[in-house]
Parts: C-alpha cells; sequence; structure tokens
C-alpha cells in the first residue's frame, strides 16, 4: 500500500454556516451538499479547485449520540493541525490580512517550503504548504 495524499478531513461543528463559511472565504473552497443521504446527519462538503472534497464539516447536533463525548473548540486530544499543499503565497498572505484573519508564516532554512498557519472557528490548526519552484 502507497500513501499519496490527504483525502479529507472530517470537521465536527456547533455551527455549521459560520464555519463552511469560514472555509469558503479564508481557504477559497466551494460548498457543496453531501452527494448521498446519511440518515439525517447534517454537513457540506467543501472542495478545492479540482472539485475535490477536501473537508467533510459535519453539524456535530445533527446526531449527537454519533459525537458523544466529542465538542469543538475543546481539547482535541493529538490532533494537532491539517496540511493541505498549496500555490499562491503571496496571495494568501495578502488575503488572510484583507480579512483581518492572523497567521504564523513559517519558512525553514534550507528547505524550499513556505507555510501559512492559521486557526479555524472550531480551534482547528490549519497548515497550509507552499513548496517553492
Amino acid at each position: 500500500m502507497r500513501i499519496n495524499g490527504i483525502d479529507h478531513v472530517n470537521l465536527l461543528t456547533d455551527d455549521l454556516d459560520a464555519s463552511a463559511a469560514f472555509y469558503e472565504l479564508v481557504l477559497g473552497l466551494a460548498r457543496s451538499d453531501i452527494p448521498i443521504d446519511l440518515g439525517g446527519l447534517r454537513g457540506v462538503w467543501l472542495r478545492d479547485g479540482d472539485g475535490q472534497a477536501v473537508i467533510h464539516l459535519i453539524d456535530r447536533l445533527s446526531m449527537p449520540e454519533s459525537y458523544a463525548g466529542h465538542n469543538p473548540g475543546a481539547s482535541t486530544n493529538g490532533f494537532h493541525h491539517v496540511a493541505f499543499s498549496c500555490t499562491g503565497f503571496d496571495d494568501c498572505r495578502a488575503r488572510l490580512e484583507e480579512l483581518g484573519i492572523d497567521y504564523r508564516p513559517r519558512h525553514f532554512a534550507g528547505m524550499t517550503l513556505r507555510q501559512i498557519v492559521v486557526q479555524g472557528p472550531d480551534a482547528v490548526n490549519i497548515e497550509l504548504n507552499f513548496v517553492a519552484a
């Protein structure tokens, strides 16, 4: 078996609309309905520029019995961040500054990798990775 990259990340929220709006506005993802009936579970899929659903955003309150003990924004134990491979470092920084969103740019000496780290509305750290050509 070989892992080729991230397929998607599943995030729980208590405010589906606000969280979806954040990922649309900040990351430029496109909101879509979940394409199958999940038995009353509410959520949206957030798609990248190629149409891949990279974030499955789930309304925790739509099925509280399934997510008992999971509290968005509370300690996430071992989960620290999700990382996305990106292009357009300067555009991303400008967009975050325009929106007034705090971020941490990072560059590692000896690497062509630059990063921008932001925190989403449910205390999820988002690492945006930009590889210089």
